[in-house]
Order: C-alpha cells, then structure tokens, then sequence
C-alpha cells in the first residue's frame, strides 16, 4: 500500500471532546470540570432549550464526513466547525471523555488494552479479557477503583433540577441497537415534561469501517443513512429542541507491521504492548538502555512513528493536563510509538489486523465535526 502524505494533529487545547461535555454541564446548570467549547457556547446560550441532544456516531470524523457526504447533505451544511478528539482518538478514551467533561489523563480509560500493575495483566477493558485472548481478567475493569467516574448524566440528575438519559445499546431497560430505535427513544423522551439533556451513541460507521474499510459499498450506505436519519429525525422534534452531532475520532487505511517479527526489537520488551496499534505503550526490560531501544525503534519504524519517553509523554500533557493516578503513568510505559502515516503496530500475529484504524496523531483521525441544529 502506498503510504498516503498525512497531517500531524494533537489535541487542541480549549476545542476538543472534553471542552464539549462542560459546554453541556454549564447549559445544564451544573459545576464545570474543564473548559467550556465556546463555538457550542454560542448556541447553548442563544435561548433557553426544553431538550438538548447529543448524537455520538462512532468514528464519523471530518475526514469521513468529507470523503462519503456530498456538501449538500444534511451533515455537511449543518456543520460549524471541526473541533479535535482527544488523544489517544479511540472510542475507549473519546467517548469517555464526552461522558464525564473529564481528560483522559482524568478518568483513566486510555484505550482498548490496558496494563493493570496489580494482576500483571494487560486487559481489553470493554470485554474484560486478557488481551487477544477469550480469558477473563482477574478483576472487572468497571470495578477498579482508579476506573471508576461519574458521568454528566448522573451529575445532571443529581446536581440539577434538569433531567438527563442516555440512548445507547448498553441501557438493561431500553437498549437501542438501531438508528430507527435511537430515534424512537429520542422522540419519547423530548416529550416528557422538564428541561433535558440526552446522549445517544451509536456504533456505526466505526464498525463496520473496521471490517469493510473505504471502499465497501456498505460503508457508504451506512453513512448515507445515518445523514437521512438525522435529518429525519430533526424534522419530527419538538420545538425549543438544540441537537448537536458529533464523532469521537476519524479513521484512516492502514497496513500491519508485527513487533515479534522483529527479533532483535522484540527481546528487549518486557510484556505485550498496551493501549493501541496506533498507540503504542511499551514497556522495556529492566536492564534494557533506553536509547539504545530508541534508536533501535526508529531506524526500523521512524517514518511511520513518533516515539515519546514517558517524561515526554507527560511533559507535552498528550493526554491532557491532570494526571489522575498512578494508572495513567503505569500505561505509559517507558515509550508512547504514536503512528503519522498509515502502520499499526502489532505485538505477535494473535492481534487483529483491520481494513481501517485509528488513535494515532493524524488529522483524518483527531478531526471530528461540531453539527448544531435548532429548532
């Protein structure tokens, strides 16, 4: 695969994920935790709202909308502005993010696999497996303590007079697997009495990206659908209704490189790599020099990825400005490998390869879009 010529893009500090969750806590009357994003301030603040609505569709970035939507589709003319996801830009840590107004470096859910220090484990954390396997983890990721938060739903609920629901597939009484099942739940709830704040996820295009990659005819069905039902959607609302649509990250084509593969590499690394393909947490052997790993690293993969020490790492605030505990720096690892071009990195050939990915620095894959729609 011819390596496609990419722009570098990091969090943008005051414009990103984070900053859009407190817009909604400030609208909704309850204490911010992080900046607000003024471009959603605008209209929070134009008038006052019965219904806010949040629409989260899984790795519909910037880069997604421009590629499969003509400009004159719903999405296209409705959007403000692109605002940036944060880092890692994966569904583990953005959307966690827009459900708490916190920074990853906060809440602690940096990506799909994560190292717990106390079992020696490195865990898929939305199956609660060892990673790349079927095995179940010594302890549930959602009980740990230092994974634990409060999302703005239940501080809505508990810190306003205002009332606050969440549409998604996960929710034991109504789960809404579908576009057409959202809706439904959507249109139900902005009829109730009260002013409201609603977040609805859904997992589309995301998976299905993942498995078809761009130039699957589904792929564009599905985008397609999702713009006609939003539309749809918008028109049968209420008035004094404000709908905002979002993404948590973009994706980008990718092709696979495998670290066991690379002998000398790969002896020099004390356990498998954590977080994501496209951002690599590794961690070293004791006794292992640092540069020389460095130097190492990007003679064999330095045109496709920056390497960060964890000192850097922490120092550029990558994953934002407030470090939580002790299991953000125990997920750093000695070195960060965060992808610019098109490469995932994987540890040995048990990790999945798909047609499209995302979580590294490239602006297809931060970018995501702010659609505000009034009514």
């Amino acid at each position: 695969m011819r390596k496609a010529e990419t722009e570098i893009m990091f969090p943008i500090k005051g414009k990103n994920l984070t900053n859009l969750s407190n817009s909604i806590l400030k609208a909704m009357d309850v204490k911010i935790l992080n900046s607000t994003l003024k471009e959603l301030d605008v209209y929070l603040l134009q008038e006052k709202y019965k219904n806010i609505v949040l629409l989260l569709y899984d790795g519909l970035g910037s880069s997604i909308l421009d590629k499969f939507l003509p400009k004159e589709s719903f999405l296209q003319k409705n959007k403000v502005c692109n605002i940036s996801s944060v880092f890692p830009a994966t569904t583990v840590a953005a959307t966690t993010s827009v459900l708490t107004g916190l920074e990853p470096s906060e809440h602690g859910w940096l990506g799909w696999d994560m190292f717990f220090k106390d079992d020696n484990e490195t865990v898929s954390v939305y199956m609660n497996t060892i990673k790349d396997t079927s095995i179940p983890a010594k302890h549930n990721v959602k009980e740990r303590p230092e994974m634990k938060y409060k999302t703005i739903i239940e501080k809505i609920n508990e810190e306003s007079s205002n009332d606050a629901y969440i549409v998604w597939p996960f929710d034991e009484k109504y789960p809404c697997n579908t576009l057409e099942e959202i809706s439904e739940r959507i249109c139900a709830l902005c009829d109730m009495p009260n002013k409201k704040f609603i977040y609805s996820y859904y997992n589309n295009p995301d998976k299905i990206l993942h498995q078809e990659g761009f130039k699957s005819i589904n792929v564009r069905n599905e985008i397609t659908k999702i713009d006609k039902m939003t539309e749809k959607l918008y028109k049968i609302l209420p008035s004094k209704t404000l709908i905002i649509v979002i993404a948590d990250h973009g994706h980008i084509e990718c092709e696979y490189k495998t670290l066991s593969e690379d002998n000398t590499l790969f002896e020099l690394l004390e356990r498998t790599t954590a977080l994501e393909p496209r951002a690599c947490s590794i961690k070293l052997k004791e006794k292992v020099d640092k540069d020389y790993f460095k130097n190492l690293f990007l003679k064999n993969y330095g045109n496709e990825f920056k390497l960060y020490s964890k000192e850097e790492v922490i120092e550029y605030q990558l994953f934002g400005e407030k470090i939580k505990n002790s299991i953000v720096t125990d997920n750093i690892g000695d070195f960060i490998a965060i992808a610019i071009k098109n490469t995932c990195l994987r540890y040995d050939q048990k990790g999945k390869a798909f047609k499209t990915y995302h979580a590294g620095i490239t602006k297809d894959e931060m970018e995501v879009p702010l659609i505000v729609l009034k009514k």
